[in-house]
């Protein structure tokens, strides 16, 4: 299995060959690993190519690649491409080229993915790990990750800013690069690309590391910048994540209008409060007075009418779920089985309806439709959550 530690620079003369000595270090400690070093250089005018290039003439585990463009996400998905189409690497390393990483933390990280873990991100903020860096730094990435938490909804990360990862290489191939804003001037591309990975279906492990401040040369970190692009990228995410409620709120919306004309209908020949028909459609169902009972419960017009105008919702419903708000989740199984089981999911909310438009028309003698307008309410948030878990799954 070969490993390639991809290390994107700018300026790191001072720094690089130590980096590039301590990462061929470890490969004493990756046994069946083949370990390469490939330096991503955004055309460094301090030498930085020329040194390593020397040691590259000497070793066959070096490399250089010159991108010519400034940016850390250049010099990222630039040096993992070539990593993958001319080094063949199987699995794909990135850390700073400043000495802010520990190379010796590699051996753990890539143990995990051979485990079977597809990202492994080492995290200053987890138990054991430390980060080292100036209190407005520290104050960039605690809050950083508070953001991210609340605008992507993933509670269960906790480092979203910190450029140290191991991967392997089909996660890389998988990632949609045209929505990951890889050529920004700031370092966008570490919670971009970490949001990508997860929609990418990754199964992710958090290490803690140390991550130490620079001791010579100087950071190329634009804070306020940086701010303001993850400030945005977590609203676009924020955004994109809500569609699909959006979308399932107008569903809902339509799907009760259907159902209120349909229970208006059928038991008073009435859409809201609007005479429609000279007598209701079931007219020939008795009123709760003289309708017979079966265990207690009165099989009368109301209940009638109410169970079928709450069956036509769900197959509208499900119609439009199916074509419209999950059109691009996953789809198992043959549709008939799929509303069935949605059938069977949704039953919570027609049965809160039921109760609510029973419960508003018999105890408090008030209108049926005030009862069915709390009732899809009530359920259409239960719903939501048993949609989406079991019938049109997240990757």
């Amino acid at each position: 299995m070969r490993l390639v530690v991809n290390v994107p620079t700018y300026n790191e003369r001072d720094n690089i060959e130590d980096v590039i000595y301590k990462i061929l270090f470890q490969a004493k400690l990756l046994p069946g690993i083949d370990l390469h070093v490939l330096v991503s250089d955004s055309h460094s005018p301090d030498g930085t190519a020329q040194i390593v290039g020397k040691i590259a003439l000497t070793n066959p585990k070096v490399h250089y690649l010159d991108v010519k463009q400034k940016g850390l996400g250049v010099g990222i998905v630039k040096g993992h491409r070539f990593a993958i189409d001319k080094l063949k690497a199987d699995v794909l390393a990135q850390m700073d080229g400043d000495l802010s990483h520990n190379p010796a933390m590699l051996p753990k990280m890539v143990a995990y993915i051979s485990s079977g873990y597809d990202l492994v991100n080492g995290s200053r903020l987890i138990k054991g790990g430390k980060n080292l860096l100036g209190w407005h730094r520290r104050l960039f990435t605690r809050g950083s990750a508070f953001y991210c938490k609340l605008s992507w909804g993933t509670f269960n990360l906790s480092e979203y800013t910190n450029s140290y990862r191991v991967f392997n290489k089909n996660l890389f191939e998988k990632i949609d690069f045209s929505k990951v804003p890889w050529r920004a001037k700031t370092y966008i591309i570490q919670p971009a690309f970490l949001y990508a990975a997860i929609k990418a279906g990754a199964k992710i492990k958090e290490i803690p590391i140390t991550f130490e401040d620079r001791k010579r040369g100087y950071s190329k970190a634009k804070i306020i910048a940086y701010t303001l692009d993850v400030l945005k990228f977590g609203l676009k995410v924020r955004i994109e994540r809500s569609k699909t409620f959006f979308k399932f709120l107008t569903v809902g919306a339509g799907s009760y209008l259907l159902n209120a004309i349909a229970l208006g209908i059928f038991y008073r020949g009435q859409i809201y409060f609007f005479q429609i028909l000279k007598k209701p459609l079931f007219d020939f169902i008795p009123l709760y007075d003289q309708a017979p009972k079966f265990l207690s419960v009165s099989i009368d017009r109301l209940l009638i009418s109410s169970i079928i105008s709450i069956e036509i919702s769900i197959i509208f419903n499900f119609l439009f779920h199916e074509k419209w708000t999950f059109k691009h989740r996953s789809h198992d199984g043959a549709s008939i089985f799929r509303f069935l089981k949605f059938n069977l999911t949704s039953v919570a909310s027609p049965i809160i309806q039921l109760i609510s438009i029973l419960f508003f028309a018999r105890v408090l003698l008030m209108h049926e439709q005030i009862g069915l307008a709390v009732g899809v309410v009530i359920g259409l948030f239960a719903n939501y959550v048993l949609n989406t878990i079991l019938i049109w799954k997240e990757s």
